[in-house]
Protein backbone atom coordinates (compact mmCIF):
# COMPACT_ATOMS: atom_id res chain seq x y z
CA UNK A 1 0.00 0.00 0.00
CA UNK A 2 1.28 3.44 -0.87
CA UNK A 3 1.88 5.81 2.03
CA UNK A 4 2.49 9.53 1.83
CA UNK A 5 4.86 11.21 4.27
CA UNK A 6 5.43 14.93 4.07
CA UNK A 7 7.78 17.27 5.90
CA UNK A 8 6.73 20.88 6.57
CA UNK A 9 10.15 22.47 6.88
CA UNK A 10 10.98 25.34 9.19
CA UNK A 11 13.22 26.78 6.51
CA UNK A 12 10.37 27.30 4.05
CA UNK A 13 10.23 31.10 4.24
CA UNK A 14 8.54 31.98 0.97
CA UNK A 15 5.67 29.58 1.44
CA UNK A 16 4.80 29.68 -2.28
CA UNK A 17 4.23 25.95 -2.41
CA UNK A 18 3.89 23.00 -0.07
CA UNK A 19 7.24 21.46 0.78
CA UNK A 20 6.67 17.75 0.40
CA UNK A 21 8.61 14.52 0.28
CA UNK A 22 6.73 11.45 -0.84
CA UNK A 23 7.94 8.06 0.36
CA UNK A 24 6.49 4.81 -0.88
CA UNK A 25 6.45 1.81 1.39
CA UNK A 26 4.77 -1.56 1.20
CA UNK A 27 2.81 -3.00 4.09
CA UNK A 28 0.51 -5.97 4.53
CA UNK A 29 -2.91 -5.36 6.05
CA UNK A 30 -4.17 -8.15 8.29
CA UNK A 31 -7.89 -8.56 7.81
CA UNK A 32 -10.13 -8.39 10.91
CA UNK A 33 -7.18 -7.54 13.12
CA UNK A 34 -8.39 -5.96 16.35
CA UNK A 35 -6.32 -2.97 17.40
CA UNK A 36 -7.02 -1.67 20.84
CA UNK A 37 -7.77 2.05 21.00
CA UNK A 38 -7.86 3.23 24.59
CA UNK A 39 -9.46 6.26 26.10
CA UNK A 40 -6.89 8.69 27.43
CA UNK A 41 -6.26 8.13 31.09
CA UNK A 42 -6.96 11.09 33.28
CA UNK A 43 -3.59 10.59 34.94
CA UNK A 44 -1.59 11.25 31.77
CA UNK A 45 -0.75 14.85 31.06
CA UNK A 46 0.79 16.26 27.86
CA UNK A 47 1.64 19.92 27.65
CA UNK A 48 1.07 20.55 23.94
CA UNK A 49 -1.83 18.24 23.00
CA UNK A 50 -5.33 18.10 24.42
CA UNK A 51 -5.82 14.50 25.44
CA UNK A 52 -8.87 14.63 27.73
CA UNK A 53 -11.60 12.37 26.43
CA UNK A 54 -9.73 11.60 23.20
CA UNK A 55 -8.98 8.13 21.93
CA UNK A 56 -5.31 7.29 21.64
CA UNK A 57 -3.55 4.86 19.36
CA UNK A 58 -0.07 3.40 19.30
CA UNK A 59 2.15 5.53 17.08
CA UNK A 60 4.24 2.67 15.72
CA UNK A 61 1.14 0.91 14.43
CA UNK A 62 -0.38 4.13 13.07
CA UNK A 63 2.75 4.99 11.09
CA UNK A 64 2.34 1.75 9.18
CA UNK A 65 -1.40 2.09 8.58
CA UNK A 66 -2.04 5.80 7.95
CA UNK A 67 -2.51 6.90 4.36
CA UNK A 68 -0.85 10.27 4.98
CA UNK A 69 1.43 11.64 7.67
CA UNK A 70 2.85 15.14 7.96
CA UNK A 71 5.34 16.89 10.17
CA UNK A 72 3.72 20.10 11.41
CA UNK A 73 4.53 23.18 13.50
CA UNK A 74 2.27 25.31 15.67
CA UNK A 75 3.38 27.88 18.24
CA UNK A 76 6.97 26.63 17.78
CA UNK A 77 5.95 23.11 18.85
CA UNK A 78 6.59 20.12 16.57
CA UNK A 79 3.81 17.65 15.81
CA UNK A 80 2.89 14.84 13.44
CA UNK A 81 -0.53 14.66 11.79
CA UNK A 82 -1.90 11.35 10.49
CA UNK A 83 -4.83 10.66 8.16
CA UNK A 84 -6.26 7.19 8.73
CA UNK A 85 -9.44 5.23 7.92
CA UNK A 86 -10.14 1.93 9.71
CA UNK A 87 -12.35 0.86 6.79
CA UNK A 88 -9.94 1.92 4.04
CA UNK A 89 -10.25 0.10 0.72
CA UNK A 90 -7.95 0.51 -2.27
CA UNK A 91 -8.67 -0.21 -5.90
CA UNK A 92 -7.71 0.73 -9.44
CA UNK A 93 -10.08 3.12 -11.17
CA UNK A 94 -11.76 1.38 -14.11
CA UNK A 95 -12.85 4.61 -15.81
CA UNK A 96 -12.17 8.33 -15.98
CA UNK A 97 -14.14 10.17 -13.30
CA UNK A 98 -13.90 13.03 -10.80
CA UNK A 99 -11.85 10.68 -8.62
CA UNK A 100 -9.17 10.27 -11.27
CA UNK A 101 -8.23 8.68 -14.56
CA UNK A 102 -8.62 5.08 -15.55
CA UNK A 103 -5.91 2.98 -13.91
CA UNK A 104 -5.27 5.37 -11.00
CA UNK A 105 -4.84 3.88 -7.53
CA UNK A 106 -7.72 5.06 -5.32
CA UNK A 107 -8.12 4.86 -1.54
CA UNK A 108 -11.61 5.15 -0.06
CA UNK A 109 -12.86 5.19 3.53
CA UNK A 110 -14.14 7.21 6.47
CA UNK A 111 -10.96 9.09 7.30
CA UNK A 112 -10.07 10.85 10.50
CA UNK A 113 -7.05 12.76 11.76
CA UNK A 114 -4.75 11.83 14.61
CA UNK A 115 -2.35 14.25 16.28
CA UNK A 116 0.91 13.38 18.04
CA UNK A 117 3.78 15.27 19.52
CA UNK A 118 7.04 14.63 17.74
CA UNK A 119 8.64 11.40 19.08
CA UNK A 120 5.67 10.69 21.39
CA UNK A 121 4.45 7.07 21.79
CA UNK A 122 0.78 7.82 21.09
CA UNK A 123 -1.41 9.83 18.72
CA UNK A 124 -4.83 11.21 19.68
CA UNK A 125 -7.95 11.10 17.58
CA UNK A 126 -9.33 14.44 16.39
CA UNK A 127 -13.01 15.09 15.76
CA UNK A 128 -12.45 17.72 13.08
CA UNK A 129 -13.35 15.49 10.09
CA UNK A 130 -16.52 14.03 11.56
CA UNK A 131 -19.46 14.53 9.24
CA UNK A 132 -17.45 14.52 6.00
CA UNK A 133 -18.54 10.97 5.22
CA UNK A 134 -16.64 8.66 2.91
CA UNK A 135 -13.70 10.23 1.10
CA UNK A 136 -11.60 9.09 -1.86
CA UNK A 137 -7.94 9.95 -2.40
CA UNK A 138 -5.97 9.41 -5.59
CA UNK A 139 -2.36 8.22 -5.28
CA UNK A 140 -1.54 10.08 -8.53
CA UNK A 141 -2.83 13.44 -7.25
CA UNK A 142 -1.65 15.64 -4.40
CA UNK A 143 -4.91 16.11 -2.52
CA UNK A 144 -3.55 16.58 1.00
CA UNK A 145 -0.49 18.70 1.73
CA UNK A 146 0.88 21.21 4.25
CA UNK A 147 1.52 24.85 3.49
CA UNK A 148 3.46 27.28 5.64
CA UNK A 149 1.75 30.47 6.82
CA UNK A 150 3.73 32.68 9.18
CA UNK A 151 5.77 29.77 10.50
CA UNK A 152 2.62 27.73 11.19
CA UNK A 153 1.50 24.61 9.32
CA UNK A 154 -1.87 24.74 7.60
CA UNK A 155 -3.01 21.38 6.28
CA UNK A 156 -4.86 21.59 2.97
CA UNK A 157 -7.22 18.84 1.80
CA UNK A 158 -8.90 18.87 -1.62
CA UNK A 159 -11.75 16.41 -2.09
CA UNK A 160 -12.63 14.72 -5.37
CA UNK A 161 -15.07 17.56 -6.16
CA UNK A 162 -12.20 20.09 -5.91
CA UNK A 163 -13.57 21.59 -2.70
CA UNK A 164 -10.74 22.69 -0.38
CA UNK A 165 -10.66 22.23 3.39
CA UNK A 166 -8.09 23.80 5.71
CA UNK A 167 -6.93 22.63 9.13
CA UNK A 168 -4.57 24.02 11.75
CA UNK A 169 -3.35 23.16 15.23
CA UNK A 170 -4.74 25.44 17.92
CA UNK A 171 -4.69 24.96 21.69
CA UNK A 172 -3.40 21.43 21.35
CA UNK A 173 -5.89 20.06 18.84
CA UNK A 174 -6.60 20.13 15.12
CA UNK A 175 -9.33 22.57 14.14
CA UNK A 176 -11.04 23.50 10.92
CA UNK A 177 -9.94 26.84 9.47
CA UNK A 178 -13.06 28.43 7.95
CA UNK A 179 -13.29 31.05 5.20
CA UNK A 180 -15.18 34.25 5.92
CA UNK A 181 -16.84 33.84 2.50
CA UNK A 182 -17.71 30.76 0.52
CA UNK A 183 -14.87 29.40 -1.61
CA UNK A 184 -15.72 27.97 -5.01
CA UNK A 185 -14.33 24.64 -6.25
CA UNK A 186 -10.77 25.22 -7.41
CA UNK A 187 -9.10 24.39 -10.70
CA UNK A 188 -6.63 21.56 -10.19
CA UNK A 189 -5.49 20.60 -6.70
CA UNK A 190 -3.19 23.46 -5.75
CA UNK A 191 -3.50 26.26 -3.23
CA UNK A 192 -0.48 28.57 -3.08
CA UNK A 193 0.92 30.27 0.00
CA UNK A 194 2.25 33.80 -0.55
CA UNK A 195 4.59 35.88 1.60
CA UNK A 196 3.78 33.98 4.81
CA UNK A 197 0.41 35.78 5.11
CA UNK A 198 -1.81 34.82 2.19
CA UNK A 199 -3.06 31.89 0.15
CA UNK A 200 -4.30 32.06 -3.42
CA UNK A 201 -6.82 29.88 -5.25
CA UNK A 202 -7.96 29.78 -8.88
CA UNK A 203 -11.50 29.09 -10.06
CA UNK A 204 -13.11 28.78 -13.47
CA UNK A 205 -15.96 31.27 -13.33
CA UNK A 206 -18.35 30.78 -16.22
CA UNK A 207 -17.18 29.17 -19.45
CA UNK A 208 -13.88 31.00 -19.81
CA UNK A 209 -13.44 33.43 -16.94
CA UNK A 210 -10.56 32.74 -14.55
CA UNK A 211 -11.01 34.00 -11.01
CA UNK A 212 -7.87 34.50 -8.88
CA UNK A 213 -8.83 34.82 -5.21
CA UNK A 214 -6.41 35.81 -2.47
CA UNK A 215 -7.15 35.06 1.20
CA UNK A 216 -5.40 36.46 4.27
CA UNK A 217 -4.86 34.24 7.30
CA UNK A 218 -5.97 35.69 10.62
CA UNK A 219 -4.20 33.60 13.24
CA UNK A 220 -6.11 35.02 16.20
CA UNK A 221 -9.50 33.95 14.83
CA UNK A 222 -8.12 30.94 12.87
CA UNK A 223 -9.92 32.19 9.74
CA UNK A 224 -9.05 32.88 6.11
CA UNK A 225 -10.46 36.26 5.11
CA UNK A 226 -11.03 37.15 1.48
CA UNK A 227 -8.54 39.88 0.65
CA UNK A 228 -8.75 40.31 -3.12
CA UNK A 229 -10.38 38.83 -6.20
CA UNK A 230 -9.71 39.39 -9.90
CA UNK A 231 -11.48 37.87 -12.91
CA UNK A 232 -9.47 37.61 -16.14
CA UNK A 233 -11.42 36.61 -19.23
CA UNK A 234 -10.75 34.63 -22.36
CA UNK A 235 -7.32 33.69 -23.65
CA UNK A 236 -5.63 36.19 -21.34
CA UNK A 237 -7.14 34.46 -18.33
CA UNK A 238 -6.15 31.03 -19.60
CA UNK A 239 -2.59 32.24 -20.20
CA UNK A 240 -2.42 33.61 -16.67
CA UNK A 241 -3.65 30.32 -15.25
CA UNK A 242 -1.17 28.28 -17.29
CA UNK A 243 1.67 30.39 -15.96
CA UNK A 244 0.30 30.19 -12.40
CA UNK A 245 -0.07 26.43 -12.71
CA UNK A 246 3.27 25.68 -14.39
CA UNK A 247 5.63 27.73 -12.24
CA UNK A 248 5.67 27.07 -8.52
CA UNK A 249 7.06 30.54 -7.81
CA UNK A 250 4.26 32.29 -9.63
CA UNK A 251 1.20 33.92 -8.11
CA UNK A 252 -1.29 36.34 -9.55
CA UNK A 253 -0.60 39.92 -8.39
CA UNK A 254 -3.16 41.13 -5.90
CA UNK A 255 -4.05 44.39 -4.17
CA UNK A 256 -1.43 45.12 -1.53
CA UNK A 257 -0.54 48.78 -2.11
CA UNK A 258 -2.21 52.03 -1.15
CA UNK A 259 -1.54 55.05 -3.34
CA UNK A 260 -0.71 58.30 -1.58
CA UNK A 261 0.24 61.79 -2.65
CA UNK A 262 3.90 61.27 -1.70
CA UNK A 263 4.51 58.81 -4.56
CA UNK A 264 5.89 61.60 -6.75
CA UNK A 265 8.13 62.94 -3.96
CA UNK A 266 9.60 59.47 -3.44
CA UNK A 267 9.98 59.06 -7.20
CA UNK A 268 12.18 62.18 -7.22
CA UNK A 269 14.57 60.18 -5.00
CA UNK A 270 14.43 57.18 -7.31
CA UNK A 271 12.26 55.16 -4.88
CA UNK A 272 9.61 53.18 -6.79
CA UNK A 273 6.21 52.29 -5.44
CA UNK A 274 6.03 48.73 -4.14
CA UNK A 275 9.76 47.94 -4.24
CA UNK A 276 12.42 47.88 -1.50
CA UNK A 277 15.13 48.64 -4.08
CA UNK A 278 15.66 52.14 -5.50
CA UNK A 279 16.66 52.98 -9.05
CA UNK A 280 20.45 52.56 -9.25
CA UNK A 281 20.58 49.23 -7.41
CA UNK A 282 22.61 46.52 -9.12
CA UNK A 283 20.37 43.74 -10.40
CA UNK A 284 22.82 41.16 -9.04
CA UNK A 285 22.07 42.33 -5.49
CA UNK A 286 18.32 42.04 -6.07
CA UNK A 287 18.64 38.52 -7.49
CA UNK A 288 20.89 37.51 -4.60
CA UNK A 289 18.34 38.77 -2.09
CA UNK A 290 15.38 37.18 -3.88
CA UNK A 291 16.19 34.33 -6.26
CA UNK A 292 12.52 33.42 -6.88
CA UNK A 293 12.15 35.40 -10.09
CA UNK A 294 10.02 34.01 -12.90
CA UNK A 295 11.87 35.11 -15.97
CA UNK A 296 15.15 36.77 -16.86
CA UNK A 297 16.07 38.55 -20.08
CA UNK A 298 19.10 40.49 -21.21
CA UNK A 299 17.77 43.71 -19.68
CA UNK A 300 15.04 42.68 -17.23
CA UNK A 301 14.18 40.35 -14.35
CA UNK A 302 10.49 39.61 -13.73
CA UNK A 303 8.97 38.65 -10.40
CA UNK A 304 5.26 37.87 -9.89
CA UNK A 305 4.45 41.39 -8.71
CA UNK A 306 7.31 43.56 -9.98
CA UNK A 307 9.74 43.79 -12.91
CA UNK A 308 13.20 45.37 -12.83
CA UNK A 309 14.84 46.76 -15.99
CA UNK A 310 18.60 47.29 -16.04
CA UNK A 311 21.51 48.34 -18.22
CA UNK A 312 22.97 45.21 -19.78
CA UNK A 313 26.51 46.55 -19.56
CA UNK A 314 26.53 47.64 -15.90
CA UNK A 315 23.59 45.74 -14.37
CA UNK A 316 22.29 48.98 -12.84
CA UNK A 317 18.50 49.16 -12.54
CA UNK A 318 17.10 52.08 -14.52
CA UNK A 319 13.36 51.33 -14.42
CA UNK A 320 10.82 49.43 -12.33
CA UNK A 321 7.24 48.46 -13.17
CA UNK A 322 4.40 47.07 -11.05
CA UNK A 323 1.05 45.71 -12.29
CA UNK A 324 -2.12 47.64 -11.71
CA UNK A 325 -3.69 44.74 -9.82
CA UNK A 326 -1.56 45.75 -6.82
CA UNK A 327 -3.46 49.05 -6.53
CA UNK A 328 -6.78 48.60 -8.35
CA UNK A 329 -7.31 52.26 -9.03
CA UNK A 330 -8.22 54.43 -12.02
CA UNK A 331 -7.10 57.58 -13.78
CA UNK A 332 -9.60 59.78 -11.94
CA UNK A 333 -8.11 58.82 -8.57
CA UNK A 334 -4.58 59.23 -9.93
CA UNK A 335 -5.31 62.80 -10.94
CA UNK A 336 -6.87 63.55 -7.56
CA UNK A 337 -3.67 62.41 -5.85
CA UNK A 338 -0.98 63.59 -8.29
CA UNK A 339 -2.70 66.47 -10.09
CA UNK A 340 -2.75 66.93 -13.84
CA UNK A 341 -0.03 64.99 -15.70
CA UNK A 342 2.72 66.54 -17.80
CA UNK A 343 1.65 64.36 -20.75
CA UNK A 344 -1.36 62.26 -21.66
CA UNK A 345 -0.94 60.26 -24.87
CA UNK A 346 -3.86 58.34 -26.37
CA UNK A 347 -3.38 54.98 -28.07
CA UNK A 348 -5.55 52.24 -29.53
CA UNK A 349 -5.28 50.13 -26.33
CA UNK A 350 -5.70 52.99 -23.84
CA UNK A 351 -3.38 55.81 -22.96
CA UNK A 352 -0.01 56.63 -21.41
CA UNK A 353 0.06 59.22 -18.64
CA UNK A 354 3.37 60.79 -17.56
CA UNK A 355 4.34 62.73 -14.43
CA UNK A 356 7.76 64.36 -14.16
CA UNK A 357 9.84 63.72 -11.04
CA UNK A 358 13.16 65.61 -11.47
CA UNK A 359 15.66 63.04 -12.82
CA UNK A 360 12.88 60.49 -13.15
CA UNK A 361 9.42 60.15 -14.58
CA UNK A 362 6.37 58.18 -13.50
CA UNK A 363 4.52 56.56 -16.37
CA UNK A 364 1.08 54.99 -16.03
CA UNK A 365 -0.40 52.68 -18.64
CA UNK A 366 -4.17 53.20 -18.62
CA UNK A 367 -6.70 50.68 -19.96
CA UNK A 368 -9.62 51.75 -22.18
CA UNK A 369 -11.91 51.67 -19.11
CA UNK A 370 -9.41 54.07 -17.44
CA UNK A 371 -8.25 51.50 -14.87
CA UNK A 372 -4.50 51.46 -14.24
CA UNK A 373 -2.78 48.60 -16.07
CA UNK A 374 0.74 49.27 -14.75
CA UNK A 375 3.00 51.94 -13.23
CA UNK A 376 6.61 52.55 -14.25
CA UNK A 377 9.33 54.59 -12.63
CA UNK A 378 12.10 55.38 -15.13
CA UNK A 379 15.34 57.30 -15.00
CA UNK A 380 15.45 59.96 -17.71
Amino acid sequence: MKKFIYIASLCMLTGLTACANEIETTTIKIENQNIKIDKQSQTENYLTIRTDGKEKIDLTWLKEKALYQFAAIADEQEYVIFLFAPDEQNRLSNENSTDGNKGDQLYTGHYTMFLAEKDAPFAYKQEVMEGLGELTFNASSTQVYPINIGGETVLTMINSSSKPYFYGIDSGEIKNIPMNEQILPIIGKEIKAINQKFIQSVHLYGEKEWMFTTWKFDKESMTFIKHDETVVKGNEGENWFNLWNEKKEYFFPFQNLELSSDVIDKAKQGIPLGSPYPIGTNIANIKKSDSKFLEEGTTYVMYPDITYYFDDATGIVNAVSIPGERMKTNLENIKKLFGEPAEEVNGKDGKRVIYQADKYRVELMINPDESVESIYLRKK
